[in-house]
C-alpha cells in the first residue's frame, strides 16, 4: 500500500519520513539536492524502483531540512545538522543500524555519518556522487566559481518555468520525453522553493569530504554511469582509491537520475551488496520457475501496490513476468484486465476514504494513485453514478 507520511523532531524542525516494506534489514535513502517523498511515488520509474528495494529491505526514505515535506530554513544547514536528520528519523523508525543508500548531494553526509556513527552504519551505497563540489588542481571534475555562479543565476531566474538549461542533462535518455521533463522540473519546485534551491546549490560549495575519506571504515559501494556529465566516474575512482572496503561498480549510461535508462544492474548490485544473493535478470522481466519458487506471488504483489502511480509494465516487473505472462496470469487470477483492475481498486478505496478521512476530493485523487482531477471525478462518477463531492455530502450526518 501507499506509504504513510509521518514526522519526527530533529531539534525544531519536523522532518518528513515514510517507511516502505518489512524486510530483515533497513535502507535508509539520503536524497540529493532537493526531494519530496509525497511526489516520489507520482514517477512510475522511480516508484517502480523503490518498491523494488523494498523487496529485500524495510526502506526508509525522508526528505532533509529545507525541502519536500519538511520544514523550510532560510539559513544553510550544517552538516552535523545533516547528520542529526538521519538519526532522528532512525530513533522515530527503531532503526539500530542501516544500509544508507545515497544520491549525488547525499553521498557526502553519508559519508560522514558512516565515520562519526560507524555503530549505525552497515554500508554506504554512493549513486553518484561526490567528495567536494569547488575546483582545485587535485578534483578538477568539479565546477569553478565561475561556473557554479553561472548555475546559480539559472536557478534564480527559471526555477518558476522549469527552464534550466542544465535539466535535460541530468537524464539525457529521457530529454526528449516531454511528459517528463514537465514532471522532473515540477518534483524540483515541489522540492523547494526558488531561495531554498538557491540557498541548497550555494552550500554544496562548502561540502568537501576529502579529508576523512581514507578514515571510513565501513562497507562502501559506489555506483557510477560512465557517461554522467554532472557527476564525472573520474570523482567515484577518486572516492574508492581512498576508502579502504570501497568497490566501485562503472556501468554504462549517461542518466544521473538512478531511476531511470537500465536500473537493473543498479538494483541488482545494491541487492547483493545488502543480501549477499544478486538476483538475475531475469527475475525483473520474466515469468520463470525460479521466481515462482521465490515467492514472487502475482496477487500479493498487485494487493500491496496498487496504489502506487506504476504503469502495466512496472507491475509486470514487480511481479517478476515479462509482460505478456503478467498479463495472462493476471487475467487468470482476476478475469479481468491489470487496468480495469487497478483503476476499480483505486475507485473503491477512494471511496473509502471520503467516508474515513477528512481529506480534500484534490487530496484523495492524488492519494489513491491519480495525478488527474478531472480524470478522477469523471472515472468516480462513471463507477458509482454521482461525483465525489457530491456522494460525500449526500451521506454527511445534519
Amino acid at each position: 500500500m501507499k506509504p504513510i507520511t509521518n514526522y519526527t523532531k530533529s531539534g525544531t524542525f519536523n522532518i518528513a519520513y515514510q517507511v516502505i516494506g518489512e524486510g530483515p534489514v533497513d535502507i535508509i535513502y539520503i536524497p540529493g539536492w532537493v526531494s519530496n517523498i509525497d511526489m516520489m511515488w507520482s514517477e512510475p520509474r522511480l516508484a517502480a524502483f523503490l518498491t523494488r528495494l523494498a523487496f529485500f529491505s524495510r526502506l526508509i526514505i525522508f526528505d532533509k531540512r529545507g525541502t519536500g515535506l519538511s520544514d523550510r530554513s532560510d539559513e544553510y544547514s550544517t552538516m552535523e545538522e545533516r547528520m542529526d536528520d538521519i538519526n532522528a528519523v532512525m530513533d522515530a523508525t527503531n532503526s539500530k543500524k542501516a544500509f544508507l543508500f545515497s544520491h549525488s548531494e547525499g553521498g557526502s553526509v553519508s559519508l560522514l555519518f558512516s565515520l562519526s556513527y560507524p555503530k549505525r552504519t552497515l554500508g554506504v551505497i554512493g549513486f553518484g556522487i561526490f567528495a567536494k563540489r569547488r575546483f582545485s588542481e587535485d578534483y578538477p571534475w568539479a565546477p569553478t566559481d565561475e561556473e557554479r555562479e553561472i548555475s546559480n543565476k539559472l536557478i534564480e531566474n527559471n526555477w518558476a518555468h522549469g527552464k534550466l538549461d542544465e535539466l535535460r542533462s541530468l537524464v539525457p535518455s529521457l530529454a526528449h520525453d516531454n511528459g517528463f521533463m514537465h514532471w522532473l522540473a515540477s518534483y524540483l519546485r515541489s522540492g523547494g522553493s526558488p531561495k531554498a534551491a538557491l540557498i541548497l546549490h550555494k552550500q554544496c560549495t562548502h561540502i568537501d569530504v576529502t579529508d576523512i575519506l581514507d578514515s571510513i571504515k565501513v562497507p562502501t559501494l559506489l555506483l557510477f554511469r560512465k557517461g554522467d556529465v554532472e557527476i564525472r566516474v573520474e570523482e567515484g575512482r577518486y572516492i574508492a582509491e581512498r576508502i579502504a572496503k570501497c568497490r566501485l561498480i562503472e556501468l554504462e549510461g549517461q542518466d544521473h537520475l538512478f531511476w531511470t535508462g537500465d536500473t537493473y544492474p543498479i538494483l541488482a548490485e545494491i541487492q547483493e551488496f545488502v543480501t549477499g544473493i544478486r538476483p538475475h535478470r531475469t527475475d525483473f522481466n520474466c515469468d520463470t520457475e525460479e521466481n515462482k519458487k521465490s515467492g514472487v506471488d502475482l496477487t500479493t504483489i498487485m494487493t500491496e501496490n496498487f496504489l502506487y502511480n506504476l504503469k502495466v509494465e512496472e507491475f509486470a516487473k514487480l511481479c517478476g513476468r515479462s509482460l505478456s505472462a503478467f498479463k495472462r496470469d493476471f487475467n487468470s487470477a482476476y478475469n479481468t484486465t491489470p487496468s480495469k483492475w487497478i483503476k476499480t481498486k483505486r475507485l473503491e478505496y477512494s471511496k473509502k476514504l471520503l467516508f474515513e478521512s477528512d481529506l480534500n476530493i484534490n487530496e484523495i485523487c492524488y492519494e489513491c494513485g491519480f495525478i488527474n482531477s478531472s480524470h478522477f471525478i469523471n472515472s468516480f462518477k462513471k463507477q458509482f453514478g454521482v461525483p465525489p463531492l457530491k456522494l460525500r455530502n449526500s451521506n454527511k450526518v445534519p
